[in-house]
C-alpha cells in the first residue's frame, strides 16, 4: 500500500541507506529486548543480536561521517 502511494506522489524521496539501516537497527534492538525479557537463557541468540546491532550502528556512523566530509 505504501509503495503505491509513493509512486503516485511522483517526486517523493526514497529513504536513504542510512535511514533503512536505522530502521533495521531499531528492529534488531526490539527483538533483542523481547528475547532478553522472555527468554533470558538464550544468551547466544541475544549475543548475536547485540553484535549484529552493533555492526549496523557502526555502519550508520561510518556513512554519516562520509556525508559530513
Amino acid at each position: 500500500m505504501t509503495q503505491g502511494s509513493q509512486q503516485q506522489g511522483g517526486q517523493q524521496q526514497q529513504p536513504s541507506p542510512a535511514q533503512k539501516m536505522g530502521r533495521a537497527l531499531t528492529d534488531i534492538r526490539k527483538v533483542q529486548n523481547m528475547l532478553e525479557l522472555s527468554s533470558p537463557g538464550q544468551t547466544e541468540a541475544i549475543k548475536m543480536l547485540r553484535e549484529a546491532g552493533d555492526l549496523v550502528w557502526e555502519e550508520i556512523e561510518r556513512q554519516q561521517q562520509q556525508q559530513d566530509s
